[in-house]
């Protein structure tokens, strides 16, 4: 995920293009005053601002930016956009050198997920993977749990923990630390299944990433 690797989120989340993309530059239109310390090299807009990578199609809308180029972008009241995918947070700081963003209250939508909420998520860009934690839910697939790791280029997610998932009629729900609910996105439907195949067993080691 070069593109919001090198901006600040590529949020994006996550996002099998948006993720693999970089931002090695991206242009700036500030909504007010644009400080700049020539001191550190941070950059500020504290009346917020946009930043496009338009070779890769991201864009970043915030309230409040702060950045330095290869090195951080820290944003609140942040929307930021690429080709599939939606992520709306309270705030967010991306870590450009690891290729890592962390979120607080987010929002994330994609073909997959529409609605999908957390007091907290980490995306880890360079894996094409998004850690969510703290209440997390979604309206569509529907879905409560403790715990969820979302494997954007494979199309799949593991739940960890209590859970609750819901499909028509049918409720599945896991109680205690050890619960697993796995899911897997094909042709316009999803699968779900409390047996997590051994190919999705390493998502499960993800989660420890995000405290």
């Amino acid at each position: 995920m070069n593109g919001l690797s090198r901006f600040l989120l590529t949020a994006t989340l996550f996002l099998a293009v948006a993720l693999g993309a970089r931002f090695a530059a991206f242009s700036v239109e500030p909504f007010g005053a644009q400080r700049v310390n020539l001191d550190t090299g941070v950059t500020t807009l504290p009346q917020g601002g946009i930043l496009t990578d338009h070779e890769n199609g991201l864009r970043l809308k915030a309230g409040y930016i702060e950045y330095k180029e290869g090195s951080f972008v820290r944003a609140r009241s942040a929307e930021l956009l690429s080709e599939k995918e939606t992520f709306l947070a309270q705030s967010l700081e991306h870590d450009i050198p690891k290729q890592e963003a962390r979120f607080i209250g987010l929002s994330f939508s994609n073909p997959d997920f529409k609605g999908l909420k957390a007091e907290k998520a980490l995306a880890l860009f360079a894996e094409d993977i998004v850690v969510l934690k703290g209440r997390v839910q979604a309206e569509s697939p529907r879905l409560q749990a403790e715990t969820l790791v979302v494997n954007l280029k494979d199309r799949e997610a593991l739940a960890l923990g209590s859970f609750t998932y819901q499909e028509g009629k049918a409720t599945l729900r896991g109680q205690g630390p050890n619960a697993r609910l796995y899911l897997r996105f094909a042709s316009g439907k999803v699968q779900a299944s409390t047996k997590v195949p051994a190919s999705a067993s390493p998502l499960a080691q993800y989660a420890a990433r995000l405290p």
